[in-house]
């Protein structure tokens, strides 16, 4: 009796609440069209970003792959291991730094994300630079002095021109370009600052890198076709 009840009531109500048509549905049935869109909406921007990542993920990365050492560079034995693991290797640091410019009263610094990098890198992918030039080019420097490339906005803040000197430490730099795109900025991590790329060669003076500072060391890979990646990473952690 009390199950037939409650079915009734809940009968009549239904009754009582379908007599206006589809009115008193109106903000349910939106509620509905926009919880299905945004489903269907965030299903879309994942496969977007998956299949992105499927196709360029090395070139963001910088690699296939990359090992990160943190206030030390691979020994040399270490070295060894992954020049004949992979086919090609990308030695990078990374660090905070300033940048100096003139001296005396009109000295200017700025803090920027250094990254020294060596002869093969961009590994995969191409750094835009302005005015256009190669990436040995603007490292090789001129007049004797070692190359440098920076982020737009350092060189708009320290109101640098194309040819203008620099310091990072105790090591001058010439500006050759402004970095208009830098390849593997995304696998950069957070940054501080505005980006400046060197010459690895060319940080050795510049008392940055002593035992005890802080920066990070990457090795991104160009791996053999077919390379298994947790096999690779067991044998390097090995």
């Amino acid at each position: 009796m009390t199950l037939r009840m409650t079915l009734q009531n809940a009968a009549r109500i239904a009754r009582r609440e379908l007599r206006g048509g589809l009115r008193g549905f109106r903000i349910f049935l939106l509620c509905l069209t926009l919880g299905v869109a945004a489903i269907a909406g965030v299903g879309s921007i994942r496969a977007g970003i998956e299949a992105g990542l499927a196709r360029d993920g090395a070139i963001l990365l910088g690699g296939d792959a990359e090992i990160e050492l943190v206030y030390r560079f691979a020994t040399p034995e270490e070295r060894v291991w992954l020049d004949q693991f992979a086919d090609g290797v990308s030695e990078i640091v990374d660090f905070r730094s300033m940048a100096v410019a003139g001296s005396g009263d009109t000295e200017d610094r700025a803090l920027t994300q250094v990254k020294g990098v060596d002869a093969n890198w961009p590994l995969l992918g191409d750094a835009v630079l302005d005015p256009p030039m190669t990436m040995a080019v603007a490292l090789a420097g001129s007049d004797g002095l070692p190359g440098g490339v920076m982020d737009p906005l350092l060189v708009d803040r320290m109101e640098l021109a194309i040819g203008d000197t620099f310091r990072l430490g105790t090591q001058e730099f010439r500006l050759m370009a402004r970095l208009i795109r830098e390849p593997d900025s995304s696998a950069g991590g957070f940054a501080l600052g505005p980006r400046t790329v060197v010459g690895l060669p060319a940080l050795a003076d510049a008392g940055l890198l002593a035992p005890g500072t802080l920066y990070e060391t990457k090795y991104r890979l160009d791996l053999p076709d077919g390379t298994d990646l947790a096999s690779a990473e067991a044998a390097a952690r090995a």
